[in-house]
């Protein structure tokens, strides 16, 4: 009997749920934590003779290269290892380079006393205004940026470590004003790039396998997508040469010398120095922009 009810196509086949296959994304922070770590514990050694080095049968060479490349953590029992050498690896993976809290300032909380650091020295995400150092270097960045330095040095003697400090910093401070809604600025960006180009700094992020993950976290960080420019926005010889680096303080320095001996005698001529008593030759805009 013809009830009215239509019967079921048994014929259609039954759609099954879509599911995504592979390994689920590693966090940024995952991958570079465990690129820094492995460099830190290789140090000078090939994958091949860390594979002979390394006290624990089950790593092969391809666990060894998937560590290079931090596309797996270290096993818990490998971190935690009871070894002098792997206890200071582990303070590099959970902390940072030279006991640096650089994954703090890249991933970690941004507080109040950022947003205070932030408006001191870059007030509005911009360079801030006014300044002698321009007038001492050639380049007006590098003094800006040695100006920066300054600033977070406070006094204390400049080493390799206050370096990666203050790039830490300058982190914190981006990331202060992303957070207050300050449109990401070219000083922001052209800060960073330059604090990483310090050779203290570049220095120990080349020992830990960080320079190349880092330059792409600033570009994937002020970028937007496909239109994010490729490289630096601002280059200049002193950002890959060293001893032009060098140059450029020496000169500033000898420039710092002949104001100081043009205010001396200006002081007890009973003179006042002007701005047009600089020596030639200071900040000009003859520097690179991309």
């Amino acid at each position: 009997m013809n009830t009215g009810a239509e019967m079921p196509n048994i014929t259609q086949k039954k759609t099954k749920l879509s599911r995504t296959r592979g390994r689920p994304a590693r966090h940024e922070s995952e991958r570079m934590k465990t690129i820094a770590w492995y460099h830190f514990l290789a140090g000078e050694r090939a994958p091949a003779e860390m594979c002979d080095w390394m006290p624990f049968d089950d790593v092969d060479q391809a666990t060894i290269y998937r560590y290079r490349r931090g596309d797996i953590s270290p096993r818990a029992d490998i971190l935690c290892a009871n070894c002098e050498v792997f206890q200071a690896a582990r303070t590099v993976f959970e902390v940072g380079p030279m006991n640096v809290p650089l994954w703090d300032a890249l991933w970690g909380s941004i507080t109040p006393h950022d947003f205070r650091m932030a408006d001191c020295l870059m007030p509005g995400g911009e360079w801030p205004e006014g300044g002698l150092s321009q007038f001492f270097f050639e380049d007006v960045i590098l003094a800006r940026i040695f100006a920066f330095q300054t600033k977070c040095l406070r006094g204390r003697p400049d080493s390799v470590v206050a370096e990666l400090e203050c790039f830490v910093t300058a982190i914190r401070v981006v990331r202060a004003w992303d957070v207050l809604g300050q449109i990401k600025s070219t000083a922001l960006r052209v800060l960073l790039e330059g604090l990483m180009s310090m050779p203290g700094t570049r220095e120990i992020l080349s020992r830990h396998g960080l320079v190349t993950p880092l330059k792409d976290w600033i570009s994937e960080y002020f970028g937007s997508g496909s239109a994010a420019p490729a490289g630096t926005v601002y280059w200049a010889p002193w950002m890959t040469d060293e001893n032009e680096l060098l140059k450029q303080q020496l000169r500033a320095k000898q420039h710092r010398m002949v104001v100081a001996k043009s205010l001396r005698a200006q002081l007890f001529q009973g003179g006042t120095a002007e701005l047009d008593d600089l020596p030639a030759g200071g900040a000009d805009d003859s520097s690179t922009w991309h």
